[in-house]
């Protein structure tokens, strides 16, 4: 057996309501670790490997199984993708270098789930150039400057349903994060949201996404998701 041993998230320590297969829980006082045995090699480039690589990708499916796993029992904090730990004994310093905060943050995760929400819009496909036919220059200039503020209000009104999107969504989330924004997406934001609350949420979503639809938007919901935003754990020395 390997004394390497790959990190996939921290529970509660009840290892009797878990049933995940092959990876098991190291327990330290009330918390657990979820692990498996690994052969460093497997990571050994992972920080150099393309996103869209094949390995890093299978890599990335097997920890997100494994913390979708264990999420399905008890609440969880997934540990960050590539954490390697050098047995057991690490293990155990890992969860009492992080004790306090693990427990504390999960209680605050407890009972709740990540959505995603993102809004993409795309920019209109007239151009802000008019017909110069038939126009004097006068013309053209005021028809040019109409067309442009025309554009600059459909947008303005974009993001004002977009924030106002936001601000109802909040309202029935315990926490919100915002993520990157890749061009053309006006917001890309992970709500966390205790299960008794998910069906006001979506209902507020798809009262507020109708207006931002109909403004030309895209506007879509993904999850439920463990917490992958929400439970940023300080590792410290454990770290493999």
């Amino acid at each position: 057996m390997s004394d390497w041993l790959c990190a996939y998230a921290i529970t509660r320590n009840r290892p009797a309501t878990l049933d995940i297969g092959p990876p098991r829980l190291i327990g330290y006082r009330d918390l657990g670790v979820v692990v498996s045995e690994v052969a460093p090699a497997r990571f050994d480039r992972i920080d150099t490997l393309d996103p869209v690589d094949g390995a890093l990708a299978e890599l990335a499916r097997e920890h997100d199984a494994v913390v979708r796993a264990v999420f399905r029992h008890e609440p969880v904090l997934p540990l960050r993708f590539g954490t390697v730990l050098d047995g057991e004994d690490a293990a155990r310093r890992l969860l009492e270098t992080a004790y306090d905060q693990a427990r504390d943050c999960l209680d605050e995760v407890a009972g709740h789930r990540e959505w995603g929400v993102r809004v993409r819009h795309a920019e209109p496909a007239t151009t802000t150039r008019p017909d110069a036919a038939g126009l004097t220059g006068t013309q053209y200039l005021v028809r040019r400057r109409e067309r442009l503020k025309a554009i600059q209000r459909a947008r303005e009104d974009l993001v004002g349903a977009a924030d106002r999107l936001g601000a109802a969504l909040r309202r029935h989330a315990a926490d919100s994060m915002e993520r990157t924004r890749p061009h053309g997406v006006l917001v890309n934001t992970a709500y966390l949201v205790a299960q008794d609350r998910e069906a006001a949420f979506h209902a507020e979503f798809e009262w507020f996404a109708r207006e931002l639809r109909a403004a030309g938007a895209t506007v879509e919901t993904s999850g439920p998701w463990p917490p992958y935003s929400f439970t940023d754990v300080e590792l410290g020395a454990a770290d493999g």
